[in-house]
């Protein structure tokens, strides 16, 4: 197990809509604030902008999740459960 400060750390930050003010900034910026704190290494930003959480393909969540299944990232983070996932059951064929 990596020590704290040298985990690898992944963002995923998604917005369903482009009309409506969502910006996933007001994902991202807490998260990076969160990971400068603890001193993780940010290795990626994957954002699904304007992409709907039932979806069955989101991109940027594809790439995500092959990026943790070779063990390139230690930790995903999300602001919020609900935009990584209708459910944690939902992700398990990603």
């Amino acid at each position: 197990m990596k020590k704290e400060g040298f985990a690898r750390a992944a963002m995923y930050a998604r917005c369903s809509t482009h009309d409506k003010g969502q910006d996933p900034e007001l994902q991202l910026v807490p998260l990076r604030e969160y990971c400068e704190k603890r001193g993780f290494t940010v290795t990626g930003e994957y954002v699904d902008n304007g992409v709907s959480g039932t979806k069955d393909r989101r991109p940027q969540l594809d790439r995500l999740m092959d990026a943790a299944r070779k063990r390139q990232i230690d930790l995903i983070l999300v602001w919020k459960l609900d935009r990584f996932g209708r459910s944690l059951g939902s992700l398990w064929w990603r």
